[in-house]
């Protein structure tokens, strides 16, 4: 038992608490400007500005190296010139296509959803139909980490276990 419990809790701190590295491109926009700002690691930022125009769009791939949750905030400077924007998040086919299941999200200010992205696979972030006045635009991506309790939570339950054992065997 004490062998298991040792190879139980050596097991725990070789498992990475570590966050996927993200990976977001710009695709393209129409009636707006579009660049990423920050790509690296676990948090991804772009953003961009729309001018005259009052329609517009914003496309931008995302991919993770491992399966794991997001957040994803979408916000707007200023605030109430946004008027309308729909906000699709899915899964791409290999020619750059929704596949079924996509969610769509109707908008029309600052707005945060969280997901589930699966490793090797492209999906879309995209702002399309968007109507607004001038304003700046900014995406975040953020992967929400395995949190560090976890590892201390289970030698303690563990330990637990133990401790009701021995007092079993006593009896």
């Amino acid at each position: 038992m004490k062998k298991a419990m040792l190879f139980f809790v050596a097991l725990l701190f070789s498992v990475s608490v570590n966050a996927a590295t993200l990976t977001l491109t710009g695709v393209g926009s129409s009636g707006a400007t579009q660049s990423v700002d920050v790509n690296n690691n676990n948090t991804v930022l772009a953003g961009g500005t729309v001018g005259e125009v009052t329609s517009w769009s914003s496309l931008f791939d995302l991919s993770s190296d491992d399966n794991t949750a997001v957040k994803v905030e979408w916000s707007f400077n200023p605030f109430a010139a946004l008027t309308g924007a729909t906000l699709v998040f899915g899964e791409l086919d290999l020619g750059g296509d929704y596949l079924p299941g996509a969610q769509t999200f109707d908008i029309t200010g600052d707005f945060s959803f969280t997901a589930f992205l699966t490793a090797g696979v492209v999906y879309g972030l995209d702002i399309i139909d968007a109507s607004s006045n001038i304003l700046k635009y900014d995406v975040s991506v953020s992967a929400v980490p395995v949190p560090a309790a976890l590892f201390l939570f289970a030698p303690a339950l563990l330990g637990f276990l133990g401790l009701r054992r021995k007092s079993a065997v006593a009896a």
